[in-house]
């Protein structure tokens, strides 16, 4: 008998009420009232908000789901799935085989909500396709292997050129996808690639390549240009030809607005029935890249044009479902295996490749190796904060680097001080979520800058105190809504900043200069000394402060720790203690995904 969704919020822990009302309503146009489907829908719906694209029936069997020692001052048992054989009854008494066209789908004894089953076989349909070598001519080899050589010196030591190799690969293929962790040189060797294409693509066409450039947020997408713009500047000291690389563009875009993806709404301007006209696009951080754009994407670029994808396999998967560059089988990315930011020897890389494979012991003794009260070894690029130094090292870091922020003479100063570092944390609640650690940063400015300008002058910053936390000269804030007319994106970071006249503007750096908004137009902004490890994706600081809360334990992962270590270019300081450490880099987020399997076949 099918359970009201009023009695599964009341009697189990954890249920949204969205995914029982999913459940109810799925069950309800599949004419079934079976108490097991129903709560196999639920773990689907439950599954799509973590991430998860599918529920691998496996994954449910003989397991007991929601249960609780104590909610609401009562125990909760939760529910007991059976075996899977019982599973697989219930589910296949339904219709709901890829071919009859039901709402959810039961394919490879995974169950999916029928669009996301769609996105995956569309995903995996087009790279399959589009991944079949594609032989060079013998203009395009002649053309190219001369440019190679100038684009890449042969090392003196006999090492193999990884960054060579991933080029000289992805100019026989339609897709090339090119993987690497912070310092590989991945936008170092997408430039030469986009140099190299170019070479390849004269030698067959009269007509002028069409490049295209995106990523997923317009913080990657500015940092994306930044490197680009960088890049193009070394290959012209390098001697390369300016026509090769006048053709990669001075623009990127947002995957939404390459798309015309218009903001609340379903429409899509470009698909399979109005492609871009490009004939190469460039994706970076494709990490963060979900399931349903990639297919939107994929959708939306001619059958001719080559796709270049770029990013970390080991950082975070997208917020929304899939995680589309971890399911790509290895023996179909070029890695780039060696970091010329960290040689292996310095702290942060080692810290980060113990992460990596999860080795929980050996990442606590090195962290305990460089273990200081004060977070203050400059001598070394790790320091552990001891559980009683951590508000003495926050006082620390405020004086050291948001101080002379707000004491700047420049905006340039103010900007550079912002890129010198950045606290991180897993979570927003709590007093060691962001929320608590940016109000603990502004108490502490409070006491130590002697005043704070307000609009045209400058009062007692302990007299202040209550209104500092909303608007003032030198606060870094973050946009948290996509303002498409300003040009300005979720995730892009600016100084509040007064002009000669004393009107608070919103700052923001950008490839084509600084861009200033009145604070009054931006109303969505929150405080950004410090900020959450998913926000910082694609960013990088000299120096990193990690602070990971007990109470943030159930969203911690190796590829949460991973992503913020690799935040750091030169210096790491990390508060917690050991057992949520070891747990935490002993924890691997997989997502549940049939893609992989369909892109093995």
């Amino acid at each position: 008998m099918l359970i009201p969704v009023a009695e599964v919020n009341t009697n189990y822990a954890g249920i949204e009420a969205i995914d029982g009302f999913l459940a109810q309503q799925l069950c309800h146009s599949l004419g079934s009232e079976n108490a097991l489907v129903q709560h196999l829908f639920i773990a689907l719906s439950e599954a799509l908000r973590n991430g998860h694209s599918c529920v691998p029936l496996e994954q449910l069997a003989e397991m007991t789901r929601w249960s609780s020692a104590n909610i609401a001052e009562q125990e909760c048992a939760g529910y007991r799935f059976p075996e899977l054989s019982e599973i697989k009854q219930a589910l296949c008494a339904l219709d709901i085989a890829p071919e009859h066209n039901a709402p959810v789908v039961l394919q490879q004894e995974a169950l999916y909500l029928r669009r996301y089953w769609h996105y995956e076989q569309h995903v995996a349909q087009q790279l399959l396709m589009r991944m079949q070598p594609q032989a060079l001519t013998q203009a395009q080899e002649a053309s190219t292997q001369a440019l190679l050589s100038e684009l890449f010196a042969r090392p003196d030591d006999g090492t193999v050129d990884w960054q060579a190799r991933a080029v000289k690969d992805a100019l026989s293929q339609q897709v090339s996808v090119i993987s690497g962790g912070p310092g590989t040189g991945k936008t170092y060797t997408v430039a030469r690639l986009l140099v190299a294409q170019q070479a390849a693509w004269q030698a067959n066409s009269d007509v002028p390549i069409t490049i295209a450039m995106a990523a997923p947020t317009g913080k990657a997408k500015q940092r994306l240009l930044e490197s680009i713009t960088q890049a193009k500047q070394q290959l012209l000291g390098q001697g390369i030809a300016a026509d090769l690389i006048d053709a990669i563009p001075n623009q990127a875009h947002t995957l939404h607005g390459l798309l015309g993806i218009r903001p609340n709404s379903q429409s899509v301007r470009h698909h399979s029935d109005n492609p871009l006209a490009i004939d190469l696009l460039l994706v970076d951080e494709v990490s963060m890249v979900d399931l349903p754009m990639m297919a939107k994407l994929l959708a939306a670029i001619p059958s001719h044009c080559k796709l270049v994808l770029v990013g970390d396999a080991e950082q975070l998967p997208s917020v929304a479902a899939g995680s589309i560059l971890a399911d790509i089988p290895a023996s179909k990315i070029s890695y780039l295996h060696k970091s010329h930011r960290f040689d292996g020897q310095g702290g942060i890389g080692i810290l980060a490749n113990l992460v990596m494979k999860n080795q929980s012991q050996e990442s606590w003794l090195l962290l305990n190796q460089a273990q200081d009260s004060t977070g203050s070894n400059a001598g070394s690029q790790l320091s552990l904060v001891s559980q009683d130094g951590y508000n003495e090292w926050l006082e620390q870091v405020c004086n050291t680097y948001y101080l002379p922020m707000l004491k700047a003479a420049s905006l340039g100063e103010a900007f550079e001080c912002l890129a010198r570092f950045r606290i991180l944390a897993a979570t927003r609640q709590g007093e060691q979520g962001v929320e608590g650690i940016n109000h603990q940063v502004e108490q502490i400015l409070s006491r130590k800058a002697a005043n704070v300008r307000i609009g045209k002058s400058w009062q007692s910053a302990t007299q202040v105190s209550p209104v500092i936390t909303t608007h003032y000269h030198g606060k870094p804030v973050m946009v948290t809504k996509n303002h498409h007319g300003l040009q300005l994106f979720n995730g892009d970071i600016g100084i509040i900043w007064a002009d000669q006249s004393g009107q608070l503007m919103v700052c923001f750096q950008q490839a084509g200069g600084v861009v200033k908004v009145n604070v009054g137009l931006l109303q969505d902004l929150d405080t950004v000394y410090a900020m959450t490890i998913h926000k910082t994706q694609g960013s990088e600081f000299e120096h990193v402060g990690l602070v990971i809360a007990p109470q943030a334990e159930r969203l911690l992962s190796s590829q949460l720790l991973y992503t913020a270590i690799t935040r750091a270019k030169s210096q790491c300081s990390i508060y917690t203690n050991g057992a949520v450490w070891q747990r935490a880099v002993s924890s691997k987020a997989l997502r549940w995904s049939g893609l992989k399997g369909l892109l093995a076949d």
